[in-house]
């Protein structure tokens, strides 16, 4: 099955099954959280083939081998997963991109220890975070440089 397929296929289950439940019954913070459109291209931007393969197999069960160019994204200093749309650069303003996987804003930061205000923390806090807070759901959802 091909990227594009895969897409239009989530983006349809997506639509029946954003019609029919009502998450904040099931999840405390959803309630707090306003429905956004759903764009299907830029919420599965970058993630790998083997990622889309598995949530085509978790909502229909059926097994599938998705094909196609991963779009290709920059690293995340803080975890390694390609995840930030561009690079840091203070000359021309570009990055501080949020990281999805560890939440890491990329502000330049290169020394692990040191605290960074905007993140609140250093980079070894963040990787501490990961290591207590494993979510297997990203098992294989980005790649890793």
């Amino acid at each position: 099955m091909s990227r594009k397929d895969a897409y239009k296929l989530i983006e349809k289950v997506h639509s029946y099954t954003n019609k029919e439940i009502d998450f904040s019954n099931y999840i405390k913070e959803y309630q707090e959280i306003e429905q956004e459109e759903f764009d299907i291209e830029y919420e599965f931007l970058g993630v790998s083939n083997g990622f889309l393969s598995e949530l085509i197999y978790a909502i229909t069960g059926y097994k599938v081998e998705v094909y196609g160019e991963v779009e290709e994204l920059f690293t995340c200093p803080c975890c390694g997963y390609k995840t930030l749309t561009e690079p840091f650069n203070p000359k021309e303003g570009t990055g501080y991109d949020i990281c999805p996987y560890c939440n890491w804003e990329d502000d330049g930061t290169t020394d692990i220890q040191s605290y960074c205000a905007i993140n609140k923390g250093s980079m070894l806090d963040y990787r501490n975070k990961l290591r207590l807070n494993f979510n297997k759901y990203y098992t294989n959802k980005w790649l890793k440089n």
